[in-house]
């Protein structure tokens, strides 16, 4: 008895005496409503609201409309960035509203949502007292008047209050906002930066407004909302910059909604006060991302931002929307962010100049995008919607890549870079399943067409040639649909003159797990192989050339074989000042990755993430200024 005595204590503690065990960014002192249509609106499958339930406890709020022929507030499902929203269909004095049952204090609120309809008529209020002010003057927050007039009207009932104004959004276009009683000067955000255009008695004339709330109209109830509620904060008292930027954030991130611009960047913070976003001028575009945070009670699986996606996911025509999903729970204090600079969505040829070098030839798009990774973000599903966008890939998915510039820096031509080949295309929809590229700080942008030396990796889909003494291992994988007879193999020793050493037939298929043959070379020395495809109309396919150095020591090693865990680590040693590029293929001659480095003369540490890969066997190739090399080695879970 005493167990059940003391659960039901810690229960009273967390909403009855009003310390809450989650709230809006964290903050709960002074919290008297909150109401999100996630998380307490009826029905929670969607359809007709039947009721909203108040996260604090303070109110039970009922539904009553004024006017006839009226179509009811409806719960949509995927309304804003994957959460729902309570669709209201008000006009002027005809429509819906939600009435409190008690009074509350009501001093700084911050909402997320939106208006529809024409934006030079009264599209509604959020939410407001049910009672006027002094002088029959009405009070409310957030009352969309016309395309010039976003009003707050805030004071006390025994005299006139007073307002402030912004410009309002546009129809369809989602916001957080934020006001606060805080006295003269008054204070009304939108995106986290000051909004103000005008004002009328200098301003609010009061600090708190004491009354039972309703929800979708003003006190005057003359402006039924039109439009989208999301989520609404109130607190009793003003918040500090600090708190009130943890709310925005929370109300940002959970609805794919940018705060600041690139003129004043804002910092997204999470509940225990770190900062998951970086104000960056650069990149403070379209930012979205995914997190959980316990104590916002956040858990964002999947994001887009609302420039240039929706509720959905589905992206807007031209914008070029990327959608981020998590492949497995994120825990507390874990966010991937993104945002974008300021370049337009066209192509351009990568050169010399604006590398990487072993990407010269292809095209990418101008914009690049960056990442902000807190808390080891590993694997997640990546895409991009090419809807209204002319690509020279079209709907090829083994033309596109996403390429990424590891030192964060944007430039290209320094540092190292990473390949993520696409996983598939769906209609428009360009995919980049279960990649862990995404590392903090990273820069990235979209191959539209590979150079040649892409489409012949892509076309045979890794080959590898690996020594071991005299004896060369050739191994081998092609593209499901080519209908290959039989593969000729060809041998150099001077990268130009080869001879056909062996001619081996394709009976069937290719084999998932590809093709071998062994060469036994005659010693120490460097050799070279190449293949021949030959389909049964006679056609024929080239593969690239691979070369072996044998050597009484071979300059790349792995420092661990097998590998446990989620970092390779390989020692190359380096006579002189040059740049080595390293791919990793699965056993079947997938390539899953390729890095480039700069490596100074004597003995380099070299470390590759391989977090998102399977346990199994796999092969390296380094292609440097002295020809190939390829090992083998086995990623393990480690002892059982």
């Amino acid at each position: 008895m005493k167990k059940i005595f003391c659960l039901m204590v810690v229960f009273l503690q967390c909403r009855g005496r009003m310390v809450f065990c989650q709230s809006p960014g964290g903050v709960a002192s002074n919290l008297t409503l909150w109401i999100k249509a996630g998380s307490g609106a009826s029905p929670s499958s969607g359809g007709t609201l039947t009721g909203w339930t108040d996260m604090t406890g303070n109110n039970s709020f009922s539904l009553t409309s004024t006017g006839t022929g009226l179509t009811a507030p409806v719960v949509v499902l995927n309304g804003l960035n994957f959460n729902p929203v309570v669709r209201f269909t008000g006009s002027g004095t005809d429509g819906y509203r939600l009435l409190g049952n008690t009074s509350i204090t009501m001093s700084e609120a911050s909402v997320a949502g939106s208006w529809t309809g024409n934006v030079m008529n009264n599209r509604g209020a959020f939410f407001s007292p049910i009672n006027n002010g002094g002088g029959g003057n009405s009070r409310y927050y957030f009352w969309s008047a016309s395309k010039t007039q976003l009003w707050v009207g805030f004071g006390p009932a025994n005299s006139g209050p007073g307002y402030v104004m912004a410009t309002s959004p546009d129809s369809n276009v989602p916001v957080v906002l934020t006001a606060s009683g805080t006295g003269s000067g008054s204070m009304l955000n939108m995106n986290g930066l000051d909004a103000r255009t005008g004002s009328v008695r200098g301003g609010y004339t009061s600090t708190t407004m004491t009354d039972i709330p309703q929800i979708a109209d003003r006190s005057s109830s003359d402006s039924k909302m039109n439009g989208d509620i999301a989520e609404i904060v109130v607190y009793s008292a003003a918040n500090s910059t600090t708190l009130r930027n943890k709310v925005e954030s929370y109300l940002a991130l959970k609805y794919g909604i940018t705060l600041g611009n690139a003129t004043s960047p804002i910092s997204y913070t999470s509940s225990a006060g770190a900062v998951f976003w970086t104000g960056l001028a650069a990149y403070q575009h379209n930012i979205f991302g995914i997190g959980t945070d316990n104590g916002s009670g956040l858990v964002q699986t999947s994001s887009n931002s609302v420039n240039s996606g929706s509720g959905d996911g589905t992206g807007q025509s031209g914008l070029g929307n990327l959608v981020l999903k998590t492949l497995s729970p994120l825990t507390n204090g874990q966010f991937l962010m993104v945002g974008t600079d300021s370049a337009a969505l066209t192509e351009e040829t990568i050169t010399a100049a604006i590398g990487p070098a072993a990407a010269i030839g292809s095209k990418r798009l101008v914009r690049t995008w960056k990442a902000q990774n807190t808390g080891a973000v590993s694997s997640v599903n990546l895409s991009f919607d090419m809807t209204g966008l002319t690509l020279s890939g079209a709907s090829v998915a083994t033309n596109y890549y996403l390429l990424i510039d590891n030192d964060g820096d944007g430039n290209f031509t320094t540092g190292t870079q990473t390949y993520v080949p696409a996983s598939g295309i769906t209609g428009s929809l360009i995919s980049f399943s279960g990649t862990s590229a995404l590392a903090n700080g990273v820069v990235f942008t979209l191959i539209t067409v590979p150079s040649t030396v892409f489409v012949l990796a892509d076309r045979w889909q890794g080959f590898t040639a690996s020594a071991a003494g005299s004896s060369v291992t050739l191994h081998w994988n092609t593209a499901p649909d080519l209908p290959i007879d039989y593969f000729n193999v060809y041998h150099s020793t001077d990268g130009t003159t080869f001879i056909p050493i062996a001619q081996l037939p394709l009976t069937t298929v290719m084999p998932p797990a590809g093709m071998s043959y062994v060469v036994s070379e005659r010693g120490a020395g460097t050799y070279f192989y190449r293949l021949r495809a030959v389909l049964k109309d006679g056609a024929e396919n080239y593969s690239m050339i691979r070369s072996v150095r044998i050597s009484a020591s071979q300059r790349l090693k792995i420092l661990s074989n097998p590998v446990v865990g989620g970092e390779l680590k390989l020692q190359f040693h380096a006579s002189a000042s040059e740049s080595v590029i390293v791919s990793l293929f699965s056993a079947s001659g997938s390539r899953q990755l390729t890095r480039i480095w700069s490596v100074a003369p004597g003995e380099n540490l070299l470390t590759m993430d391989i977090h998102r890969l399977g346990k199994g066997l796999y092969f390296l190739r380094l292609d440097g200024g002295h020809g190939y090399e390829t090992l083998v080695f086995v990623k393990s879970t480690g002892m059982k």
